[in-house]
């Protein structure tokens, strides 16, 4: 059974038979909140074995073995604290003041409940849509929080991907650039020195030929 549920159940004020109404209680000044009534719906006992299951489809699921930061979920629950909103400290001011008087949790709230509702007028129904209020926040803070983190991500993840892409795609190519000239180079150097090879063999056969037919037309001319 959810908190919700439980609250219901709670602000019909309906007792077992032979259960003593207690007397009111007037708050005197307000102590700190009680830890237990800031307990998780699971600690409420409802008689239904085990507690409830999370609301499925967030958008920031998690695994289950991922350890909660519990500063990131103290600046959810500043937004979204039943102890914070009207209708829960006119509540808890009565639930306080009950310490001692009621040691079982779940009577303990229901008193709380019914003083609330005999001396500050909160009905079930404001304590209910105190609730769905509470949820439209979180929905709305979730939200917002959803926009912030799709910026972080465009600006800080996806452009740095890009920016990889890019460049891994400029260094493909001066990679191909750089192979192509390689290729190049080898086979403008191997023409360079055949070149320089076949020039100097066909200088140094013309220079002999030129000298021995220097000689020949020499003899020639002798008287």
């Amino acid at each position: 059974m959810s908190i919700k549920q439980l609250l219901h159940q709670a602000t019909s004020l309906v007792y077992d038979a032979g259960e003593e109404t207690p007397a009111p209680v007037k708050p005197g000044t307000t102590p700190a909140p009680h830890v237990a009534f800031n307990l998780p719906p699971a600690s409420f006992s409802t008689g239904g074995g085990a507690a409830a299951a999370p609301a499925m489809g967030s958008p920031f699921s998690v695994p289950g073995t991922t350890v909660l930061d519990e500063k990131v979920y103290a600046t959810v629950l500043a937004k979204t604290n039943f102890n914070t909103t009207t209708v829960g400290k006119a509540i808890l001011r009565y639930y306080d003041a009950l310490e001692g008087v009621i040691t079982e949790q779940n009577a303990r709230f229901k008193a709380a409940i019914s003083q609330a509702q005999k001396l500050d007028g909160v009905t079930p129904d404001q304590v209910l849509a105190t609730f769905d209020q509470l949820s439209a926040a979180l929905s709305t803070d979730a939200t917002a929080f959803q926009r912030v983190a799709d910026g972080v991500q465009a600006n800080q993840i996806t452009a740095r991907q890009t920016k990889i892409t890019t460049l891994q795609q400029q260094a493909d190519s001066i990679s191909q650039q750089i192979s192509q000239l390689q290729t190049e180079v080898a086979s403008e150097t191997a023409n360079h020195s055949n070149a320089v090879t076949q020039y100097g063999l066909a200088q140094s056969r013309r220079a002999t030929e030129i000298a021995a037919q220097k000689a020949q037309v020499a003899a020639l001319l002798r008287p």
